[in-house]
């Protein structure tokens, strides 16, 4: 299950936070470090700019504040993924890149450009054909914006990638999946944005996937265009991870999906993440698996957190309201704030989110 879910379901901090698009969010408890034991408040409160006021003290089951988010204490260091086909450290380098923690990039001047790249599959599925991709400006508190440009469809007539992946089981051997080529226009960078892939022929053949934290910088740009790899999810895989959880997705509830990246967007292992609004039941982490990643519910109960894919996921969420999703982990001895954005569910949809450090517009 490649990728896992996660990005949703699969490939998406302390201390109040908010920045130039998602203001701090009331919920779940933690403010800064002014909170009493068995509170912890995490490393680099500097991310926030604003306090929140907390609607609970943190407990000793999630006793880190984690940007209006209390967390489970992580008890390993964290770790950099190696020998992985997506976001893995280049040359096995162990060394987590935590350089946009402190110091982000600047934001640059936005300008738009052609997003240009391959629809990847989540899990299962063949082909990503007749996939509905949509680009969103992202709003206030996690709305999505103004849509960008104009939506396209892959087709039959788009090239697949070559040679054709064959990292997820369910490809089909020898050839692989088929990942359609797309382009989209008039793109801008340097601006938060959401990208929603969904069925286009309403067959129930796709899910709907609400990709937040996409940020394109203009160091990316060549010849006017950005390559990216979207992902499309399976209309069926929700159900199959949410069944090994021992759960079911509820049609008027949101799925959340997640992978927990350095700075270089590489994947960590040991972040703990939760949400400012809790789900049904707990946050749960995926098995080391890229091939097929599957929940494994050992590595919440252990505190050892995300497994070298970076992936954590939970069902079953109110939609249409700001909800802040806040990632932890142990750096050097410390408790150190890893990532913190704010997202809202869709109906029935899973919300995936990629907490890639601090970025330009994290304030």
């Amino acid at each position: 299950m490649k990728r896992a879910w996660f990005f949703a379901l699969s490939s998406l901090l302390f201390v109040a936070c908010s920045n130039s698009t998602n203001p701090p969010v009331d919920g779940g408890g933690g403010g800064d470090s002014s909170i009493l034991p068995p509170n912890t408040a995490a490393d680099k409160s500097s991310w926030c700019s604003m306090t929140c006021m907390p609607k609970a003290n943190c407990t000793t089951a999630k006793p880190v504040s984690a940007c209006c988010v209390c967390t489970q204490q992580p008890k390993v260091e964290l770790e950099r993924a190696t020998g992985l086909v997506y976001f893995s450290a280049p040359n096995n380098d162990k060394t987590i890149d935590f350089s946009c923690l402190d110091m982000p990039k600047a934001q640059g001047t936005p300008q738009m450009v052609t997003m240009d790249g391959y629809l990847k599959l989540f899990s299962h599925g063949a082909d990503s054909v007749g996939v509905k991709i949509e680009i969103y400006q992202e709003g206030a508190n996690g709305a999505l914006g103004a849509l960008v440009g104009q939506a396209v469809t892959t087709g039959m007539s788009d090239a697949c990638q070559m040679p054709k992946p064959t990292v997820l089981n369910a490809c089909p051997m020898p050839d692989g999946c088929c990942f359609r080529h797309f382009t989209y226009a008039n793109v801008p960078t340097e601006t938060p944005l959401i990208i929603k892939t969904s069925d286009a022929t309403m067959s129930q053949k796709w899910a709907e996937l609400y990709d937040y934290n996409v940020y394109l910088s203009n160091d990316e740009v060549k010849n006017g265009m950005v390559y990216y790899e979207p992902s499309a999810v399976a209309f069926t895989d929700p159900g199959v991870v949410a069944a090994v959880v021992n759960g079911s997705p509820k049609a008027d509830r949101g799925l959340l999906a997640g992978e927990v990246h350095d700075c270089a967007n590489v994947r960590l292992a040991h972040a703990t993440v939760f949400t400012s609004t809790a789900p049904e039941g707990d946050m749960f982490y995926f098995t080391e698996n890229e091939s097929d990643p599957l929940p494994d519910a050992s590595r919440a109960s252990a505190g050892q957190g995300t497994s070298h894919l970076g992936l954590f996921g939970a069902l079953n969420y109110p939609t249409g309201m700001p909800i802040r999703v806040s990632a932890t982990g142990v750096l050097n001895g410390k408790v150190t704030l890893v990532g913190t954005h704010v997202v809202q569910m869709f109906p029935g949809a899973v919300t995936a989110l990629s907490l890639r450090g601090r970025r330009p517009t994290d304030k």
